[in-house]
Protein backbone atom coordinates (compact mmCIF):
# COMPACT_ATOMS: atom_id res chain seq x y z
CA UNK A 1 0.00 0.00 0.00
CA UNK A 2 2.62 2.25 0.88
CA UNK A 3 4.41 1.90 -2.52
CA UNK A 4 1.23 2.48 -4.10
CA UNK A 5 0.54 5.77 -2.51
CA UNK A 6 4.37 6.75 -3.31
CA UNK A 7 3.79 5.66 -6.86
CA UNK A 8 0.75 7.96 -6.97
CA UNK A 9 2.81 10.91 -5.02
CA UNK A 10 5.11 10.80 -8.06
CA UNK A 11 3.00 10.64 -10.42
CA UNK A 12 1.02 13.72 -9.14
CA UNK A 13 4.20 15.55 -9.17
CA UNK A 14 4.92 14.95 -12.67
CA UNK A 15 1.63 15.35 -14.01
CA UNK A 16 1.39 19.15 -11.77
CA UNK A 17 4.56 19.68 -13.19
CA UNK A 18 3.57 19.05 -17.14
CA UNK A 19 0.68 21.17 -16.09
CA UNK A 20 2.56 24.49 -15.22
CA UNK A 21 5.08 23.64 -18.13
CA UNK A 22 1.60 23.98 -20.73
CA UNK A 23 0.73 26.84 -18.39
CA UNK A 24 3.95 28.82 -19.46
CA UNK A 25 3.33 29.09 -23.12
CA UNK A 26 -0.23 28.29 -23.58
CA UNK A 27 -0.83 31.97 -24.56
CA UNK A 28 1.36 31.75 -27.08
CA UNK A 29 0.11 31.34 -30.71
CA UNK A 30 1.56 28.50 -32.30
CA UNK A 31 4.98 29.38 -33.76
CA UNK A 32 6.74 31.39 -31.41
CA UNK A 33 9.46 30.27 -30.10
CA UNK A 34 9.51 30.68 -26.36
CA UNK A 35 12.80 32.21 -23.85
CA UNK A 36 14.90 34.69 -23.88
CA UNK A 37 17.47 34.62 -26.51
CA UNK A 38 20.87 33.92 -25.67
CA UNK A 39 23.55 36.41 -24.60
CA UNK A 40 20.35 37.76 -22.62
CA UNK A 41 19.48 37.96 -19.05
CA UNK A 42 16.02 36.95 -18.27
CA UNK A 43 14.42 39.43 -15.43
CA UNK A 44 10.75 39.00 -13.45
CA UNK A 45 7.49 36.91 -13.56
CA UNK A 46 6.64 34.79 -16.50
CA UNK A 47 4.33 31.89 -15.79
CA UNK A 48 1.20 33.87 -14.83
CA UNK A 49 1.94 37.29 -16.34
CA UNK A 50 4.22 37.71 -19.14
CA UNK A 51 5.92 35.75 -21.69
CA UNK A 52 9.00 35.81 -24.18
CA UNK A 53 9.88 34.40 -27.24
CA UNK A 54 10.58 35.26 -31.37
CA UNK A 55 7.44 35.85 -33.40
CA UNK A 56 7.23 34.99 -37.04
CA UNK A 57 4.87 36.60 -38.01
CA UNK A 58 7.12 39.63 -36.79
CA UNK A 59 10.46 38.61 -38.23
CA UNK A 60 12.25 39.08 -41.48
CA UNK A 61 14.21 36.40 -43.52
CA UNK A 62 17.29 36.62 -41.19
CA UNK A 63 16.20 39.23 -38.79
CA UNK A 64 14.07 37.44 -36.25
CA UNK A 65 11.83 39.87 -33.72
CA UNK A 66 11.33 39.36 -30.56
CA UNK A 67 8.46 39.79 -28.54
CA UNK A 68 7.53 40.60 -24.67
CA UNK A 69 3.78 40.23 -24.25
CA UNK A 70 1.66 40.26 -21.03
CA UNK A 71 -0.90 37.57 -20.23
CA UNK A 72 -4.24 37.64 -20.09
CA UNK A 73 -6.05 38.83 -16.94
CA UNK A 74 -2.43 41.18 -15.85
CA UNK A 75 -4.29 43.81 -13.75
CA UNK A 76 -4.07 47.11 -14.37
CA UNK A 77 -2.23 47.72 -10.98
CA UNK A 78 0.21 44.77 -10.92
CA UNK A 79 3.88 46.51 -10.23
CA UNK A 80 5.76 43.16 -11.95
CA UNK A 81 7.73 44.20 -14.88
CA UNK A 82 9.90 41.78 -17.21
CA UNK A 83 13.21 42.48 -18.85
CA UNK A 84 15.94 41.38 -20.91
CA UNK A 85 19.24 43.02 -20.04
CA UNK A 86 22.72 42.44 -21.63
CA UNK A 87 25.99 43.69 -19.86
CA UNK A 88 28.76 44.70 -21.92
CA UNK A 89 32.87 45.23 -20.94
CA UNK A 90 33.13 49.22 -21.73
CA UNK A 91 37.06 48.80 -22.09
CA UNK A 92 36.91 49.11 -25.88
CA UNK A 93 34.12 51.42 -25.47
CA UNK A 94 35.83 54.10 -23.75
CA UNK A 95 36.05 57.64 -24.67
CA UNK A 96 33.39 56.71 -26.98
CA UNK A 97 29.69 57.18 -28.08
CA UNK A 98 27.64 54.06 -28.05
CA UNK A 99 25.15 54.03 -30.02
CA UNK A 100 22.01 51.56 -29.96
CA UNK A 101 19.14 51.32 -32.74
CA UNK A 102 16.94 48.96 -33.19
CA UNK A 103 13.18 48.85 -34.53
CA UNK A 104 10.28 48.71 -32.57
CA UNK A 105 6.71 48.27 -31.79
CA UNK A 106 4.22 48.77 -29.47
CA UNK A 107 0.48 47.58 -28.93
CA UNK A 108 -1.65 48.28 -25.93
CA UNK A 109 1.81 48.84 -23.89
CA UNK A 110 1.28 51.53 -22.31
CA UNK A 111 4.92 51.38 -19.77
CA UNK A 112 7.77 49.79 -21.93
CA UNK A 113 11.43 51.06 -21.98
CA UNK A 114 14.52 50.50 -23.56
CA UNK A 115 17.95 51.98 -21.95
CA UNK A 116 21.59 52.02 -21.91
CA UNK A 117 22.80 52.49 -18.56
CA UNK A 118 26.57 52.82 -17.17
CA UNK A 119 28.34 54.95 -14.33
CA UNK A 120 29.80 58.51 -15.38
CA UNK A 121 32.36 58.19 -12.75
CA UNK A 122 31.91 56.56 -9.65
CA UNK A 123 29.19 57.93 -7.47
CA UNK A 124 27.34 59.11 -10.65
CA UNK A 125 24.81 56.56 -12.55
CA UNK A 126 23.50 57.64 -15.80
CA UNK A 127 20.42 56.33 -18.14
CA UNK A 128 19.79 56.99 -21.68
CA UNK A 129 16.04 55.63 -22.24
CA UNK A 130 13.18 56.15 -24.00
CA UNK A 131 9.95 54.47 -24.35
CA UNK A 132 7.99 52.94 -27.59
CA UNK A 133 4.86 54.31 -29.05
CA UNK A 134 2.20 53.10 -28.70
CA UNK A 135 0.07 51.78 -32.30
CA UNK A 136 2.62 53.37 -34.46
CA UNK A 137 3.86 50.44 -36.32
CA UNK A 138 7.64 49.39 -36.57
CA UNK A 139 9.89 52.52 -36.07
CA UNK A 140 13.32 53.33 -35.26
CA UNK A 141 14.55 53.94 -32.15
CA UNK A 142 18.51 55.45 -31.64
CA UNK A 143 19.59 55.88 -28.07
CA UNK A 144 23.46 58.01 -27.73
CA UNK A 145 25.51 58.16 -24.57
CA UNK A 146 29.09 58.60 -24.13
CA UNK A 147 31.35 56.03 -22.01
CA UNK A 148 34.04 57.88 -19.69
CA UNK A 149 37.38 56.60 -19.80
CA UNK A 150 39.66 56.11 -16.85
CA UNK A 151 36.93 54.32 -14.82
CA UNK A 152 38.01 51.98 -12.06
CA UNK A 153 37.60 48.76 -13.55
CA UNK A 154 34.69 47.63 -11.22
CA UNK A 155 32.54 50.43 -13.42
CA UNK A 156 34.18 49.91 -16.78
CA UNK A 157 31.25 48.39 -17.98
CA UNK A 158 27.18 49.35 -19.54
CA UNK A 159 24.29 47.55 -19.62
CA UNK A 160 21.19 47.85 -22.56
CA UNK A 161 18.12 46.46 -21.64
CA UNK A 162 14.09 46.32 -22.82
CA UNK A 163 11.36 45.93 -20.37
CA UNK A 164 7.44 45.40 -20.62
CA UNK A 165 5.52 46.54 -17.29
CA UNK A 166 1.93 46.45 -18.24
CA UNK A 167 -0.17 45.03 -20.31
CA UNK A 168 0.37 44.93 -24.26
CA UNK A 169 3.18 43.68 -26.47
CA UNK A 170 6.17 44.97 -27.54
CA UNK A 171 8.55 43.85 -30.70
CA UNK A 172 12.08 44.43 -31.11
CA UNK A 173 14.08 43.52 -33.75
CA UNK A 174 17.41 44.37 -35.68
CA UNK A 175 19.38 45.32 -32.32
CA UNK A 176 22.83 47.44 -33.94
CA UNK A 177 25.46 48.50 -31.06
CA UNK A 178 27.92 50.77 -33.08
CA UNK A 179 30.88 53.01 -31.64
CA UNK A 180 31.10 56.41 -32.76
CA UNK A 181 33.64 59.32 -31.82
CA UNK A 182 33.41 61.51 -29.24
CA UNK A 183 34.00 65.11 -29.47
CA UNK A 184 33.89 67.81 -26.70
CA UNK A 185 33.05 71.13 -29.03
CA UNK A 186 29.61 68.98 -29.85
CA UNK A 187 28.36 69.29 -26.41
CA UNK A 188 29.59 72.72 -25.56
CA UNK A 189 26.73 75.27 -25.23
CA UNK A 190 26.20 78.66 -23.52
CA UNK A 191 23.24 78.24 -21.16
CA UNK A 192 21.88 81.36 -18.95
CA UNK A 193 23.07 80.44 -15.66
CA UNK A 194 21.40 78.97 -13.21
CA UNK A 195 20.70 81.71 -10.34
CA UNK A 196 18.59 81.76 -7.03
CA UNK A 197 16.04 84.92 -6.32
CA UNK A 198 14.63 85.48 -9.09
CA UNK A 199 10.25 85.34 -9.54
CA UNK A 200 9.38 82.03 -9.69
CA UNK A 201 5.59 80.99 -10.64
CA UNK A 202 4.20 78.97 -7.82
CA UNK A 203 2.69 76.62 -10.62
CA UNK A 204 3.56 76.05 -14.60
CA UNK A 205 2.29 78.61 -16.85
CA UNK A 206 1.32 79.10 -20.20
CA UNK A 207 3.13 76.05 -21.30
CA UNK A 208 1.65 76.08 -24.80
CA UNK A 209 2.17 80.02 -25.27
CA UNK A 210 -1.53 80.89 -25.81
CA UNK A 211 -1.70 84.02 -23.56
Amino acid sequence: MKLLKDVTRHWKTVLAASLIACAVNASFADGIKPGAPAGWQLWGPQADKYEIGIDPAESRTGHPALIIASKPGLKSDDTDSIAITQDIDGSAWEDQVIELSMMVKAVGASKNKIWIRHMRSTNLMWIEANSIQDDKGWEKMTLKTHFPKDLPAMYRHFDIGIVLASAGKIWVRDIQLDKKPFSEEARKMELPSFRSGLPANQVPRNLNFIE
